[in-house]
């Protein structure tokens, strides 16, 4: 009951008049996965971070743009950590995220 309220609460608020509450908005909340799933989330986070840091190349030299379309066309062949390595890049390397963190620092400070 109270995940439920809470569910329709937030998406009213979220949504205004075109949530109509019934019983199967009340229990939409079970069909959303990301409740269901840990660290789901982080993907979310993870893939900021990894497009600011590659805008960030790009706006260091335009000739990176090169790089990061060949990473974006590699889709899923590797592992993120391979495919990150063959454009030269170390995601396990603390200045990697720092990039896309002052990134969004920029973003947050014009705000």
């Amino acid at each position: 009951e109270y995940i439920s309220d809470l569910f329709c609460k937030h998406m009213k608020s979220y949504m205004g008049d075109a949530v109509i509450e019934d019983e199967s908005m009340r229990n939409g909340w079970i069909y959303v996965s990301h409740f269901r799933r840990f660290f789901y989330v982080y993907s979310y986070a993870s893939g900021l971070l990894i497009s600011k840091a590659l805008q960030k190349m790009v706006k260091d030299d335009k000739k990176n743009i090169v790089l990061v379309k060949r990473f974006l066309e590699s889709g899923s062949t590797q592992s993120p950590k391979e495919l990150f390595k063959g454009i030269g890049i170390d995601i396990t390397k603390k200045e990697f995220w720092l990039n896309g963190i002052e990134e969004i620092k920029v973003l947050l400070n014009k705000l």
